[in-house]
């Protein structure tokens, strides 16, 4: 059970956006050596495949050597873990790779940061995040399937994982916050905030959920165990839960409590434009994330495609009840897992 603390916290990854400026230990460029590795093993793991990417899911760990770029994923994980909370790897040049040998590398990498989990009731490991023609005002669509604004949230899993495939038309510019910042920020303007944020809140499962289940699940936004905070938040998720006929509606304390904090958020925010072949990776306990509105392309082929990985590692961070209802990724509806390219 979370403890229950309002004061001010202390952290590395307690930053705002113009930290970022002035830092680059967060930003990892591939060198020539590296993706010269990473190839090679995509060349190594490919024959074991015959061209199906599921064959991916029976491989362990050691199966990916990621040659001289295993020395730098360890940097990166050490500042996903103990650092800012996120990390850039720039540089993948997957304009001239087939998507086979691309789906090897990412997932490659993302074995050796953790377990891979469902990103929807299909049972898809890697989530694509394209406009498929949604609207967030239907309670059971996710946002990444519109080309809306999103809030500012932190994803199911301990570590969430992005791949650029391809850009969108304009727009779409990625944006992230420490949620750590908004803590202290909103604990420093207003306290009785912070504390409507400590108490139990009703999340929506955004119909995902097997029959006789609740369609909701209580978590906080701000957690504390072991003298560290572990945040989740997403606003939608948590209007759409109270919503429900089966929930309380929101207060008014708790409805400003919660615009306050995304407000905040936009404040400290970082920006960036996420370039094909660009992963990034965030720490969910201490990383909130979304993205801006974008304009497509008309043709399928060109239309914003990013592949995104669920990843769950348990040290990082003590996991609050909105991670835990979610360890083992969204596995309804199909029954099995997979994925698609």
């Amino acid at each position: 059970m979370s403890e229950l603390r309002l004061e001010q916290v202390t952290d590395k990854a307690d930053w705002v956006g113009s930290d970022l400026d002035t830092r680059s230990n967060w930003l990892f460029e591939l060198t020539v050596d590296e993706i010269d590795g990473l190839r090679r093993m995509a060349g190594v793991v490919r024959p074991g495949l015959n061209g199906d990417a599921n064959a991916l899911l029976k491989m362990g760990q050691d199966r990916f050597d990621l040659g001289p770029f295993a020395a730098k994923l360890a940097d990166v994980y050490a500042e996903i873990r103990d650092g800012l909370g996120l990390a850039l790897v720039r540089g993948l040049p997957i304009g001239d790779m087939d998507p086979l040998d691309a789906a090897i590398i990412y997932w490659g990498v993302g074995r050796h940061l953790g377990e891979a989990t469902p990103n929807n009731p299909e049972g898809d490991m890697f989530g694509h995040i394209t406009d498929l023609g949604k609207t967030q005002k239907d309670a059971n669509s996710r946002g990444y399937q519109t080309r809306e604004l999103m809030d500012y949230h932190c994803d199911q899993c301990d570590i969430v994982g992005l791949l650029c495939i391809r850009t969108a038309k304009s727009g779409g510019r990625s944006m992230v916050s420490s949620s750590v910042a908004m803590y202290n920020e909103l604990l420093r303007r207003h306290p009785a905030l912070a504390a409507a944020l400590t108490e139990p809140l009703c999340w929506t499962k955004h119909g995902e959920f097997a029959q006789g289940d609740r369609p909701y699940y209580e978590s906080p936004v701000f957690n504390f165990f072991d003298g560290r905070i572990s945040t989740s938040f997403g606003p939608k998720h948590i209007v759409k839960g109270h919503d429900l006929p089966e929930t309380p509606p929101l207060t008014a304390v708790q409805r400003d409590a919660i615009r306050t904090a995304e407000e905040i958020a936009h404040e400290q925010r970082y920006e960036m434009e996420l370039q094909k072949g660009d992963m990034q990776f965030v720490n969910n306990y201490v990383s909130l994330h979304t993205r801006s509105e974008y304009e497509d392309y008309d043709d399928p082929a060109r239309k914003r495609l990013l592949w995104r990985l669920w990843l769950m590692n348990p040290d990082l961070r003590h996991r609050t009840a909105y991670s835990m209802q979610w360890q083992g990724g969204v596995k309804l509806g199909a029954g099995h897992t997979q994925i698609r390219l």
